[in-house]
């Protein structure tokens, strides 16, 4: 899954802020941050917790709430199937403990990259610290999903980052226009919310139209994995989950296309893009909020380095899911 769809089904969680944030720690983890985690493990209660939360997985599977919903609309029930739109996930529980696995243990801690460059990255650590801390982010994550208390009124996942804090993003020149916008997006009021959905909708608003919005959002990744900046985008999008929440973002506005705008307009502001697709992506955002973001100029994406993040292959469909339509699309993997 991508991380805009990823931050679409966080926001709309009950638990989803907090689950953001385990996913956000372990995407920008280095060795130091493996390592606390590591050491949260001993005594194997991360283990255990851990095979408790694959445990779970497999017994609730996910269910593509897109799929679904489509499902319900063809038999007449437009009704049901906004809800549907509206509260079921894209992906689940299963999703985020694979991504774990796949994306942020194999990868994310493996090999050098531009949010880990070389000699500081969690790829100098062995096998057995990061099987460890890839319990202990389990476990976590799955208390996260669920809303359960962490064991013996203690917080491992806590203590790793009291012991190694998160390090903001190599962001570049970008950093200072992301961090107004996740600020601005925290700080929103009711009436600029409702200006995110309105927003969302095609064209008459100016918006992109059905299926632009999708190309889009592809265009803008493409410029993100030529800068080697697709994790650093995947840490803006999971920190937006919280903001989103702060400023009341509830699940039927994320689903309207309040989240998609925000997600859109993130994604531009991290890639640095100057093209149609980032303009076309940061128009709704800066109408939304009253004031114009700071302009995207004097950016050019920088080599990728080497090593960095593979998004690889199984791309969604583009224009699965669209502004207004019910969810993002499921674009490149991570990007």
């Amino acid at each position: 899954m991508s991380s805009p769809v990823i931050g679409f089904d966080l926001v709309r969680h009950p638990s989803g802020p907090q689950a953001a944030l385990v996913l956000r720690y372990a995407v920008g983890a280095g060795a130091e941050h493996v390592r606390a985690l590591a050491a949260t493990a001993a005594g194997g209660r991360a283990g255990a917790a851990a095979a408790a939360a694959r445990d779970h997985a497999e017994r609730s599977p996910g269910q593509d709430a897109t799929a679904l919903a489509r499902v319900v609309l063809q038999a007449g029930d437009a009704g049901a199937a906004r809800s549907l739109l509206e509260v079921g996930s894209l992906g689940g529980l299963p999703d985020l403990l694979a991504l774990v696995r796949e994306r942020v243990v194999s990868q994310c801690w493996a090999r050098p990259t531009l949010l880990h460059p070389p000699g500081e990255g969690a790829d100098l650590l062995d096998d057995d610290e990061r099987a460890a801390a890839a319990e202990a982010v389990e476990a976590a994550l799955v208390r996260a999903w669920t809303g359960a208390s962490p064991p013996a009124g203690e917080d491992p996942f806590r203590a790793a980052m009291a012991v190694a804090p998160a390090r903001p993003a190599p962001l570049g020149e970008a950093a200072a226009r992301v961090r107004d916008a996740l600020g601005r997006l925290a700080s929103a009021t009711p009436a600029q919310v409702e200006g995110l959905r309105r927003a969302a909708a095609p064209p008459a608003s100016g918006a992109p139209g059905p299926g632009s919005w999708a190309r889009a959002v592809h265009d803008v990744s493409v410029d993100l994995e030529s800068a080697g900046r697709t994790e650093a985008a995947a840490c803006v999008q999971l920190e937006a989950v919280g903001a989103a929440r702060l400023a009341g973002l509830d699940a039927p506005s994320a689903a309207a296309g309040a989240w998609q705008v925000a997600s859109g307009a993130l994604h531009a502001l991290v890639a640095g893009s100057t093209g149609a697709s980032a303009r076309s992506l940061l128009a709704p955002w800066e109408r939304a909020l009253g004031v114009p973001a700071p302009p995207a100029t004097g950016s050019r994406p920088v080599p990728r380095p080497r090593g960095s993040l593979d998004p690889g292959t199984g791309a969604g469909e583009a224009g699965a899911g669209e502004p207004g339509a019910g969810g993002p699309d499921q674009g490149e993997p991570w990007a």
